[in-house]
């Protein structure tokens, strides 16, 4: 066989089959991984704070997002806002 020859069509197709049969093997760890911390994070007994908390974050986002879209003068500094929020978080009170 020749470099010039063109490789035989079963070397090809059991090549494309350990190709294809590689990467259903990722796709499905890929897929139980996820499935694994999934059932982690359900197995929390804190799950409901967790959730709560997600929610109050994402409240706090909009607004930071609505501001900074429509910032006026009469609102808070934009970094201003990040620290107040940062120093509430660790339990500081506001100053």
């Amino acid at each position: 066989m020749s470099e010039t020859e063109p490789e035989q069509p079963s070397a090809t197709l059991e090549l494309l089959t350990l190709l294809a049969a590689g990467a259903a093997d990722l796709a499905l760890d890929q897929l139980r991984q996820s499935a694994d911390r999934a059932q982690e994070v359900l197995r929390r007994a804190d799950l409901r704070e967790l959730l709560t908390d997600g929610v109050v974050e994402l409240r706090k986002r909009g607004e930071l997002a609505t501001r900074r879209a429509g910032a006026a003068a009469e609102h808070e500094n934009y970094l201003e806002t990040m620290a107040r929020r940062a120093a509430e978080r660790a339990g500081h009170p506001r100053a």
